[in-house]
């Protein structure tokens, strides 16, 4: 996890814009990060339950034939874990955050993109200085947003 760097403040317009900019690449990233890891959790979960459920299937199909001999036991043990890995996979948020996370991180490129081109509701912000302030604004409410999204989901633990 990146260790919190606080901002100094800026002196003028510039750096302000600056910083800006950075903060919103930083979200981005971190965003797109949190969406691959949770991505690549979900994938994990569902292809491991595939694959428990096939060889459960196969198992029992030997087990049955008593080409497995002393070796029944392995049946229940592959369905269980089968089991359990299906039941992770539906009570887990992992496919939930990973949407989530990238439509997040899509929201900060979006706003990037309408500042940048000064369209949208920074439109009709004439002063540059309201226009980043504006910006800013808007970043910190997609994040509040954000966070406060995922503190729901843990609390309620779905």
């Amino acid at each position: 996890m990146e260790r919190y760097n606080p901002m100094s403040p800026a002196e003028n317009l510039e750096e302000r814009k600056q910083q800006a900019l950075q903060q919103c690449d930083h979200l981005i990233k971190d965003f797109a990060k949190r969406a691959d890891r949770h991505k690549i959790r979900y994938k994990r979960l569902q292809v491991t339950s595939i694959a428990l459920a096939g060889c459960t299937t196969i198992l029992s199909a030997l087990s049955v034939s008593k080409v497995l001999g002393q070796l029944d036991w392995i049946v229940p043990a592959v369905s269980g874990l089968a089991t359990l890995s299906t039941t992770l996979l539906s009570q887990t948020t992992t496919q939930k955050m990973w949407v989530q996370s990238r439509n997040i991180s899509q929201e900060f490129q979006t706003q990037l993109f309408l500042y940048l081109q000064s369209s949208g509701e920074y439109a009709n912000v004439p002063d540059e200085s309201e226009r980043l302030q504006l910006f800013s604004k808007r970043l910190m409410e997609v994040w509040s947003q954000a966070q406060e999204n995922w503190s729901q989901q843990a609390s309620s633990g779905k």
